[in-house]
């Protein structure tokens, strides 16, 4: 198995990159929470023209011909541009759920809502329900349905759209969140589906949202070696003394090993191995770890600076925190490597 990009994949990283470097810069990023919906809808559509939100829906998919019908390995790249740029929409969430949308059919309110999404007219907020009834909102905001999915059964699939929350800057000030005690449920699809659809949806979401983190790391381990380079002290950089760049190499590799991870079970899920879940559970338990600690020594690397507004290193952070905090909501780092012991004791068995 090769771990390089394709040329496609280069081409599609680097159109990414240069996009999201020129529309959506830090300074976007950090004022998301006060962006108008007409503002954020303007910048959802520049990304519908582009053709992410559709990456992972077919080609012609239920008659639609809107889909791109690319694979997980290439939302993997846009994944992690977007994480790496601090992109203030649910791009993710939107582009895994998608293509269920579209399975629905070409009637339909399901259908309505997938053509609004690629066509750039809309787009959801994603919604996660707690147990006492309650949602959080990610990508929250003035105008904005906020959608949740969730199983209901061994082969059923909820989905409800629930009524525009304004969003505040939470933990992560570059992503809109909100709370709803009690939701104001405007839409409700059941949709009957197989186990593997179920599964499939969250592996999709779990890859990707790993990916976005590590793309949030890489740029914070970006920052920090470029500060090491720069920053002097008695007459030379301090990148030069061992405890700065020993860590900064130890991330480098941590952030590498989650990234491999990644890149094979994104291309194990796109192949349709019988391991593709099994090798989904090591990315985020070695994306977080990896991703946590890095964000933290780049902090440490700016010194006191680090720990101020002014410095980007906190976003960051921030960003990476919220989408761990995400991840372990799923399954946390114990219960990832109860599920890899036992996935690795039935392959053997």
């Amino acid at each position: 198995m090769t771990f390089l990009l394709t040329e496609d994949q280069r081409m599609l990283q680097d159109a990414a990159h240069r996009y999201l470097s020129e529309r959506h810069p830090l300074s976007w990023a950090r004022q998301a929470a006060e962006r108008t919906h007409a503002e954020r809808l303007a910048q959802w559509r520049e990304l519908a023209e582009q053709g992410w939100p559709a990456l992972l829906a077919s080609a012609g998919q239920d008659g639609l011909g809107m889909g791109l019908g690319l694979g997980l390995s290439d939302a993997w790249v846009v994944a992690e541009a977007a994480g790496r740029h601090l992109l203030s929409l649910p791009l993710a969430a939107n582009m895994v759920v998608l293509p269920t949308l579209l399975d629905a059919g070409i009637n339909g309110l399901a259908a309505q809502w997938a053509r609004e999404v690629m066509q750039g007219d809309r787009y959801f907020a994603d919604a996660s329900v707690r147990p006492d009834g309650s949602i959080f909102i990610e990508g929250a905001g003035e105008g904005v349905s906020a959608l949740s999915v969730r199983c209901t059964g061994p082969n059923a699939l909820l989905l409800e759209r629930y009524a525009p929350v304004g969003g505040l800057a939470g933990l992560d000030p570059t992503m809109p969140v909100a709370v709803a005690a009690r939701p104001d449920v405007l839409d409700r699809i059941e949709l009957p589906i197989g186990a593997e659809t179920a599964r499939r949806l969250r592996t999709r979401l779990t890859l990707l949202r790993s990916a976005e983190l590590l793309g949030a790391a890489t740029a914070a381990l970006d920052m920090a070696a470029d500060y090491a380079r720069e920053r002097r002290q008695f007459d030379r950089a301090i990148g030069a003394n061992q405890a700065i760049k020993h860590r900064l190499a130890d991330d480098w590799m941590a952030l590498d090993d989650a990234r491999l991870a990644g890149m094979a079970a994104v291309a194990s899920h796109d192949a349709g191995s019988e391991n593709a879940d099994l090798d989904a559970l090591y990315v985020p338990l070695l994306a977080v770890e990896g991703g946590r600690r890095t964000v933290q020594n780049a902090i440490q690397t700016h010194g006191a600076m680090g720990i101020t507004w002014e410095c980007d290193a906190h976003l960051y952070l921030k960003r990476v925190l919220r989408l761990a905090a995400a991840l372990h909501a799923e399954a946390s780092c114990t219960e990832l490597l109860e599920r890899i012991w036992e996935g690795g004791a039935a392959v053997a068995a």
